[in-house]
């Protein structure tokens, strides 16, 4: 089986890791097993089949995770379920954050004491956590 590389998914990259995630799936015709369940009829040949390619896509999932996310989903050994909670747990966070930084900054206003270059210095920071989860 050829390598395909991904970087490991993490709150601030979970959009983009779940592409290239997808993409790999696309790319070795896992993506079956990350979006369908196993069908109940099948032939012992396709059984066999279905149940390789949805171990090497769960192979490939859990490579691109943390060793504590890892382990967080140890017990799961079906693609599809396996990426739907992860997905789930990721994209979750990441639009609460979002929604966060959001009204942090619709809220910003200068601390008293606080120097002007200090306040933009403090709203850059803002304006940049709000970037960097899109």
């Amino acid at each position: 089986m050829a390598r395909i590389s991904v970087h490991e998914l993490t709150d601030s990259n979970c959009f983009i890791c779940s592409l290239k995630i997808e993409a790999a799936f696309s790319l070795k015709r896992l993506d079956s097993v990350s979006t369908e369940m196993k069908p109940e009829s099948l032939s012992e040949k396709c059984a066999s089949e279905w149940k390789q390619t949805n171990s090497d896509a769960v192979a490939y999932i859990k490579l691109s995770l943390s060793d504590e996310q890892a382990s967080q989903f140890a017990a799961e050994n079906k693609a599809k379920i396996l990426w739907d909670k992860i997905k789930s747990k990721f994209m979750i966070q990441t639009e609460d954050r979002k929604i966060d930084a959001g009204n942090e900054l619709k809220n910003l206003q200068i601390n008293m004491n606080e120097s002007a270059n200090d306040y933009i210095a403090r709203a850059r920071g803002i304006a940049t956590k709000c970037h960097s989860q899109d």
